[in-house]
């Protein structure tokens, strides 16, 4: 649907969608322009997470660790045209420290299948160090992803989500 294709396309879209269906997020806010977003970056200090909105080719996150790295990443995002018009728009939101899990389901509207989970190789260096690679491969399936987690996320995330969507 248009929007599931939304949901995939834009960050601050989903950002918002899920601010608005209460499903659980990182605390973030939405910029289009440098001055606010560098502000923003001042107040919650680093580290913190930068994307551009758009499909980046995988590489639109930058994860900073310094306030400096953030300012970079905002002024090359917004100022530089980075990432073309990926990065007319960016999201800031809080950095989460932790196994990240992708669960992919298969829905109609009403009915949700889940399929097997995975984990990314996110980082191009050892211990998951490094910048974000893109997507060099992953592993399924996800050993983080227990029965609790599982049903958790059915109920916490993705039936919210179908229900949004509907």
């Amino acid at each position: 649907t248009e929007g599931a294709a939304q949901l995939e396309g834009s960050k601050a879209f989903t950002k918002d969608f899920l601010a608005r269906h209460n499903i659980p997020t990182a605390e973030y806010q939405n910029f289009t322009e440098v001055e606010p977003a560098l502000a923003y970056l001042r107040e919650k200090g680093a580290p913190i997470v930068i994307k551009a909105d758009g499909l980046a080719a995988g590489k639109g996150v930058i994860v900073a660790m310094t306030l400096e790295e953030a300012e970079a990443a905002v002024q090359d995002m917004l100022a530089g045209n980075a990432f073309g018009d990926a990065g007319h728009r960016i999201v800031i939101e809080e950095f989460l420290d932790g196994e990240e899990a992708s669960f992919i389901v298969m829905v109609d509207g009403e009915h949700v299948l889940p399929m097997a989970t995975s984990q990314d190789h996110k980082r191009v260096g050892n211990g998951d160090t490094g910048p974000n690679t893109g997507g060099m491969g992953a592993y399924s399936p996800a050993p983080v992803v227990t029965d609790d987690v599982h049903q958790r996320t059915m109920d916490r995330i993705i039936w919210p989500t179908v229900k949004g969507m509907a």
